[in-house]
């Protein structure tokens, strides 16, 4: 099996140059979410460029096309698995063919499990492409900290 990587951190301590990342347009900045994303796309928008801005390097304009589609699909798995919470993994069925039951309607699988079991495999993808999983972390250079803390003044 292949070794992981070494962090730019780690290059650096065994004498070795680090890495640096291709900037694809700049850093992105805190810009707002579009408009058309639902409410829950949005406040996952926010809540993503605020948590990478101690990382100005971290997103960049180049990455507003997968950041936009990671929020859209965060809101679509969000509104799916809410249905699944409120109304269970089997629901009454709608057809003719269900609702003939000795004991009244039939249970089906609730289409909002196959909806957010599909999202959620698009969400692992698209975090990975953006780093947010531990493991995508280790192989981005997300660059240094914008205000350093006793943490990071502890690791460099």
């Amino acid at each position: 099996m292949a070794q992981p990587g070494k962090t730019n951190r780690l290059r650096v301590l065994h004498g070795q140059a680090a890495r640096t990342a291709p900037v694809v347009g700049g850093p992105l900045g805190t810009p707002d979410p579009p408009d058309w994303l639902p409410e829950a796309g949005q406040d996952e928008w926010v809540r993503v460029v605020d948590a990478c801005a101690p990382h100005p390097t971290w997103l960049q304009h180049g990455d507003v096309a997968i950041l936009t589609a990671y929020c859209a699909t965060w809101a679509t798995w969000l509104e799916a698995a809410q249905d699944v919470a409120a109304r269970g993994a089997l629901v009454p069925g709608r057809s003719s063919a269900d609702a003939s039951g000795e004991d009244g309607p039939r249970l089906v699988k609730n289409p909002a499990v196959q909806i957010a079991r599909d999202a959620a495999a698009q969400l692992r993808a698209l975090c990975r492409e953006l780093g947010f999983s531990p493991d995508a972390r280790r192989r981005v250079d997300v660059g240094d900290l914008e205000k350093n803390n006793d943490a990071e003044r502890l690791l460099t």
